[in-house]
């Protein structure tokens, strides 16, 4: 599809979704990247619109409360307006205890694929299936948390969230602090994206075939990613966000939230999701086609758009392969989750990602409710065109999500297969 025919299809789901696309801050912020918004729409479209099990109005109520966990003020208002609009009785918005019994019994699975997906198993899985949930109903409702999750993420990072709140203020890109000291001479801020563009070069000459590298080579590269993962953590901050604690009728337990997936000194009592063991490409695209197949297209569709999305610019170069770079957010985002690809060698990213830009995209990925409480960083990112920030935030969002589903999908698997 050409741009002006993707452009032309997003503007008909837009239509018709109303509010339910994240409104004209989503719009205008993946206005430059037409062909992802095409399936970002579509997707959203099926989950909140579409012929999936589940009735409109608890379709909503679900986006509500897996918006609450971060405490994204500009979806759940949005999403709110759209519950009402549908039919959802209005006592259901003064708490979650006035909701039915179905939704309550899914506020444990809310907490842990926003927070640690990786603790969710067939246990509770099997629980929510001798209540009253089917295995398509509990599947659509994950799907629906697992993008809203991640969408939160998105809309705080780019600034969408903030500007919400002041109608004279567009959207830009939020890259906010996370900073942890100066950079040193060796980190890419110094040089931003001419030192990024001659190691994406290097890079790509020195791997050009890693099917030769040992798979234990691949582990503990991947261990060693973990333990530094574990010491990159937001700073302890005074300042306490206006919309902390807002949400905590519709979504309660507000102190439960990330821990990282490996600790310094401590044995993992989850173990590592090998990408061999559970992708998506072979596992998660056909369980999910036979559980929910109306959106397995299209997820798979987004994934590939977002994942393969270039443009061959980096700043002011043009003609780059920004693939290593782009592949190097991806693997981080998914090791922070505990998801191992193996076939790639985690080094790489410590070369391609600087420090205080791991910390934004840990901390934009797994509490981006902490983004309002830190200092700009203006060294993030350096060199970078907007629409640049805007496409690693879009391969935030979709690692993120997927990483989600993979831990969600693979405990359904243990149910279904």
């Amino acid at each position: 599809m050409n741009l002006k025919g993707a452009a032309d299809s997003c503007q008909y789901y837009r239509g018709h979704l109303g509010l339910a696309c994240g409104g004209d801050g989503v719009g205008h912020m993946l206005a430059e990247h037409p062909l992802y918004l095409e399936c970002f729409s579509r997707l959203q479209y099926e989950l909140l619109s579409g012929d999936g099990p589940l009735p409109l109005h608890l379709r909503r109520y679900i986006a509500i409360m897996a918006a609450c966990r971060h405490e994204c003020t500009y979806l759940v208002e949005e999403q709110k307006a759209a519950f009402l609009e549908v039919g959802g009785p209005e006592e259901w918005l003064e708490g979650l205890e006035y909701a039915p019994k179905k939704l309550r019994d899914l506020h444990s699975t809310n907490l842990l694929l926003a927070h640690r997906p990786w603790m969710f198993d067939h246990q509770h899985v099997q629980k929510l299936l001798k209540s009253s949930w089917s295995a398509s109903e509990l599947t659509h409702a994950i799907c629906i948390m697992a993008q809203f999750h991640a969408l939160s993420s998105f809309i705080i990072g780019t600034g969408i969230e903030a500007a919400s709140g002041d109608a004279t203020t567009h959207p830009s890109l939020y890259v906010q602090g996370c900073t942890s000291g100066s950079p040193s001479s060796q980190e890419l801020s110094e040089g931003g994206v001419d030192i990024l563009v001659e190691r994406m070069r290097t890079l790509s000459v020195a791997h050009s075939d890693f099917s030769c590298v040992s798979e234990e080579r691949t582990r503990m590269s991947f261990e060693k990613l973990k333990k530094q993962t574990a010491n990159i953590s937001t700073p302890d901050v005074e300042c306490v966000p206006d919309s902390q604690g807002r949400y905590e009728h519709l979504s309660p337990d507000r102190d439960y939230m990330y821990t990282d997936f490996s600790k310094r000194g401590e044995k993992t009592a989850v173990p590592t999701l090998k990408s061999q063991d559970c992708s998506w490409e072979d596992h998660g695209f056909s369980l999910l086609s036979e559980l929910y197949s109306q959106v397995a297209d299209l997820l798979d569709d987004k994934f590939k758009t977002a994942y393969s999305l270039t443009y061959f610019t980096c700043g002011h170069e043009t003609h780059i392969d920004t693939f290593p770079f782009r592949r190097g957010v991806w693997n981080y985002l998914h090791c922070l989750y505990g998801i191992r690809h193996d076939d790639y060698d985690y080094s790489q990213i410590n070369q391609l990602l600087e420090r205080n830009l791991k910390l934004f995209l840990k901390t934009v990925a797994c509490y981006p409710e902490k983004l309002s409480c830190t200092e700009p960083n203006l060294s993030l990112m350096k060199g970078f065109q907007q629409s640049e920030k805007v496409h690693v935030m879009i391969l935030v969002l979709e690692a993120r999500l997927q990483a989600e589903l993979l831990h969600a999908l693979r405990s359904l698997g243990h149910c279904f297969m």
